[in-house]
């Protein structure tokens, strides 16, 4: 059928459609649906954002992507790695050898500038630095002033994490119990020493103990409530500087002496190698061999939360349940989870949001496709009852049957795909406003229920004009409205 007679039989179509004696009505029945349908898609629409926005929010949290680890003494501490550090692995997890809670403070290894190895162990640490709000003075910690090729400084600092609004008698307790830990860790590490070797550790130990400042952190970020319990946080790396005085043999009295020197910028100067992982430690957990024993050490869960993909065409939240069980069944064998209660808040959470977003789906599916088949069904039903004569004078006049169900099957698919294309744009148009990232997968959805109502209407359109369908034709009597 040429495309002008097309036009010709959709414009009397509409002009029968719009005359005065059905159009108070079908003007009404068609706004009535469209009205539903823009209500049920716009309710689906704002469900959808909420949720997304929470599943976002869930995803991103670095606090369920890192759990803290009890061990009760060092041989716990060495059994744990020999007996689990396996198992861990083939759950997607891996234990970070460069950090660990000692007398709730956190030490945690920071990257000198010229190390750009262990990519892998980089991105677990920097998730932790980002955890702890101490990714910017991470960056700081090595001073850009180099007095040499073969020196370093270290910023004499630690940092506090959660005790902004603490009193000044608390916050000079807490100093005086890191100064004393540092000086008992330092003797843990000396023990073996003797003689003028001795003198001299203790000398660089009194320079790094008596000069380390307490720095406060940015008071708008506030500690993570899931490890509010870690008071400050301690450089690890001057752990190694105590662990490479006590092992270097190869310098001589003199230069040993002048390896680690405190100066006025409130840093620290130190031999390079020495503010290095120790190479005892590079395959094995910082300090499980000694007192200073990892009470807490971290397991880097990166794939605990990752998106997933239903059949219903939505992305929900797929957790880690295999590593979750088994750090329960830990649990109980007493290497109690730092902050126990955050795997609790964590499955309560996935199991919300799955719930949120598996029940907007289907409620929006049954209803949209609802609204979707019976809005055409009663515009078709609509057009025979009371345009059957027009139509069938129509129809003695030029054999169009065909091409009339067609426009009566176009019209209320183009009608749900303007409110539902609207409704889209408009919030499409807003995720760029926003400079949203959120999730676009909703078009899926929105899609799916408008080609399977679509076709769905098809055989329903065909069923309400079956008297113009059928093998028995009596035009006239349709005519005369029989």
């Amino acid at each position: 059928m040429p495309f002008r007679d097309f036009n010709r039989l959709l414009s009397v179509c509409l002009k029968m459609l719009f005359r005065k004696t059905t159009r108070k009505r079908f003007v009404f029945l068609v706004a009535a649906f469209m009205f539903m349908m823009a209500f049920n898609s716009y309710s689906y629409v704002m469900r959808f954002h909420k949720s997304e926005i929470q599943k976002q929010d869930l995803l991103n949290e670095k606090a369920f992507k890192v759990f803290f680890l009890r061990s009760r003494t060092m041989a716990d501490c060495a059994r744990f790695l020999s007996q689990h550090a396996e198992k861990i692995g083939s759950h997607g997890a891996k234990i970070l050898r460069q950090a660990l809670i000692y007398q709730n403070n956190l030490y945690i290894h920071f990257y000198p500038p010229f190390d750009h190895n262990n990519k892998d162990n980089r991105e677990a640490l920097d998730l932790l630095y980002d955890l702890f709000n101490i990714k910017g003075v991470s960056d700081n910690v090595f001073s850009e002033n180099k007095p040499n090729d073969y020196e370093i400084r270290i910023r004499a600092e630690y940092f506090d994490h959660n005790g902004m609004l603490l009193s000044d008698d608390i916050v000079r307790g807490r100093h005086k119990a890191i100064t004393r830990d540092l000086t008992d860790i330092a003797g843990m590490i000396r023990e073996g020493l003797s003689g003028k070797r001795m003198e001299i550790f203790n000398l660089i130990k009194g320079t790094i103990v008596d000069n380390i400042k307490r720095v406060t952190l940015d008071p708008a970020n506030e500690p993570n409530p899931y490890l509010s319990r870690v008071e400050t946080i301690i450089p690890m790396n001057f752990l190694y500087i105590f662990d490479h005085v006590r092992d270097d043999t190869t310098t001589d009295i003199i230069d040993l002496a002048e390896s680690v020197r405190y100066e006025e910028e409130t840093s620290i100067t130190s031999f390079k190698p020495y503010i290095e992982i120790p190479h005892k430690y590079e395959k094995t957990l910082l300090y499980e061999d000694t007192n200073i024993y990892p009470r807490y050490f971290p397991v880097y869960a990166p794939d605990m939360l990752k998106p997933r993909w239903n059949w219903m065409l939505y992305e929900d939240i797929e957790i880690g349940t295999d590593l979750l069980e088994y750090i329960d069944r830990l649990h109980f064998k007493g290497y109690y989870m730092f902050s126990y209660e955050k795997s609790q808040i964590l499955k309560d959470k996935v199991q919300k949001i799955n719930d949120d977003i598996r029940s907007n789906h289907i409620y929006f599916y049954l209803t949209d496709l609802s609204i979707g088949i019976i809005f055409p069904f009663m515009i078709s039903l609509f057009a025979f009852i009371h345009l059957k004569t027009e139509i069938s004078f129509l129809f003695m006049f030029k054999n169009r049957i065909r091409e009339m169900l067609f426009i009566f099957w176009m019209l209320p698919v183009i009608s749900m795909l303007v409110v539902k294309g609207g409704i889209l744009t408009g919030y499409l148009a807003y995720l760029v406003s926003q400079d949203s990232v959120l999730s676009t997968y909703i078009i899926l959805s929105l899609s799916l229920t408008f080609i399977v109502a679509s076709i769905a209407f098809y055989p329903i359109n065909r069923w309400c004009f079956n008297q113009f369908t059928g093998d028995r034709l009596n035009l006239y009597a349709l005519h005369k409205g029989r």
